[in-house]
C-alpha cells in the first residue's frame, strides 16, 4: 500500500478523534468543531464554511442493476 506523510498524520488524527468520541459521531463532530475553534482563537484565524442550498440531502438508494 502506498502512503505519504499527510495520509499518515491524517489517519492518526482521525483514528485519535475516534476514539475520543467513543465511535459516536455526532461527538466526533462536536469534537471537531471544537478544535476548529480552539484554533481560530489561539492563532486569530477565521475559518469560513461554505454554505449549501436546497435544505436535505435526499437518502442515496442503490439502483438494481438494468438487464
Amino acid at each position: 500500500m502506498m502512503t505519504n506523510p499527510i495520509g499518515e498524520i491524517t489517519y492518526k488524527v482521525q483514528k485519535q478523534l475516534t476514539k475520543e468520541a467513543q465511535h459516536d459521531l455526532v461527538k466526533y463532530v462536536e469534537n471537531s468543531h471544537r478544535i476548529v475553534r480552539d484554533v481560530e482563537e489561539q492563532y486569530g484565524i477565521k475559518f469560513h464554511y461554505g454554505s449549501r442550498e436546497g435544505g436535505e440531502d435526499e437518502p442515496v438508494v442503490a439502483q438494481p442493476p438494468s438487464v
